[in-house]
């Protein structure tokens, strides 16, 4: 597959693909109003807080996924919408979930929409995470729990 790092010089592209996800979309706008900014994610990635894998077709980026090295945290899982469906979004969670796991988390977890209607609220739980029972704001905590055949 066409799975490769993420680098600095990435950001504008992810952040402008972050902003046309079909379901929790967040403009640059929004993700600046909560920190998080092509600059900050650049210093994160280079003092390896984060890392983060890409999908390419045809050299254009269709999906991406990072990680929290410190806290076990996936942070972000965004596929374009033409490009769902095809197995990208689950290669990408496992790149990252794999690497968390590397760096000696075993409790990895997201934060997710709870809402049945939401496709990540399906697509996660297929793929071994669990609801904690706990909420942070209006999302909540899941966490991963490999479980069988369908687990990244």
């Amino acid at each position: 597959m066409p799975i490769r790092e993420t680098r600095a010089a990435d950001f504008p592209a992810l952040f402008d693909l972050r902003a046309r996800t079909r379901e929790n979309a967040m403009s640059v706008a929004e993700l600046a109003a909560r920190g998080v900014t092509p600059e900050s994610a650049a210093e994160a990635l280079a003092t390896g807080q984060i890392r983060g894998w890409l999908y390419e077709v045809d050299g254009k980026i269709v999906g991406f996924a990072s990680g929290d090295r410190s806290s076990g945290e996936m942070l972000v899982l965004a596929v374009l919408p033409e490009f769902e469906a095809l197995g990208i979004g689950r290669a990408l969670l496992t790149r990252v979930t794999q690497w968390l796991q590397e760096c000696g988390h075993q409790h990895i977890w997201l934060t997710a929409n709870p809402d049945s209607a939401v496709r990540a609220y399906g697509f996660y739980r297929h793929c071994g995470w669990v609801a904690s029972g706990e909420m942070a704001g209006d999302e909540e905590i899941m966490v991963y729990r490999p479980t069988g055949p369908n687990t990244p």
